[in-house]
């Protein structure tokens, strides 16, 4: 889909609530994850500390080593987290990375640091979404399939913004456990 195409869709109204909340703001701390994850922060940074976490025996060492460490992170007002789904970061139509290799995904990270989120866009059809910045970066994500999550917007008032690949979303409290909550879809349509 040509970024033109996107700039004329229109956003369901909770996806433009949330994200006008970070347009003009920088991202920072823009970091590969696990796999083809990308974390991007926006806003003032905070502490959050995970206590130390007795796991089940039915769980390997290595999980119960990690949870029994306090686990402490720097995350920004909004973390933005985009998680299962194909995606790619652009300037001026010319790809700068994505999440194909590790390098590739350390590339995108490094241009998108620092850059302001100006706009956001989603296709209800094909479920694709756009984020622009203001030095010409895009990043744009298409689903893996329809079960996964795509991204997952935390905002500072503890909800949490879910895509899912099948043209759902969910709006929660960032507390509610993973099968509570329910999905709606991003355009009365899809």
């Amino acid at each position: 889909m040509s970024l033109a195409k996107f700039a004329r869709m229109q956003v369901a109204p909770v996806f433009e609530k949330s994200f006008s909340s970070i347009y003009g703001r920088p991202c920072w701390q823009v970091e590969e994850g696990v796999g083809s994850f990308l974390t991007l922060e926006f806003g003032k940074p905070h502490l959050e500390v995970r206590e130390p976490i007795t796991a089940s025996k039915r769980f390997g060492a290595t999980v119960q080593e990690s949870l029994a460490r306090r686990n402490v992170v720097v995350h920004g007002d909004w973390h933005l987290w985009i998680y299962c789904c194909e995606w790619e970061v652009l300037f001026r139509n010319r790809r700068i990375g994505d999440s194909s290799t590790k390098t590739r995904v350390r590339r995108a990270a490094e241009f998108l640091d620092g850059q302001v989120l100006t706009r956001f866009s989603i296709s209800p059809r094909t479920v694709e979404c756009a984020f622009f910045f203001d030095l010409g970066g895009t990043l744009k994500t298409r689903p893996y399939d329809r079960e996964c999550e795509q991204w997952l917007l935390y905002e500072p008032r503890h909800k949490v913004l879910t895509l899912r690949g099948d043209g759902q979303y969910k709006y929660v409290r960032s507390d509610t456990p993973e099968d509570r909550g329910a999905w709606h879809p991003i355009a009365p349509h899809s």
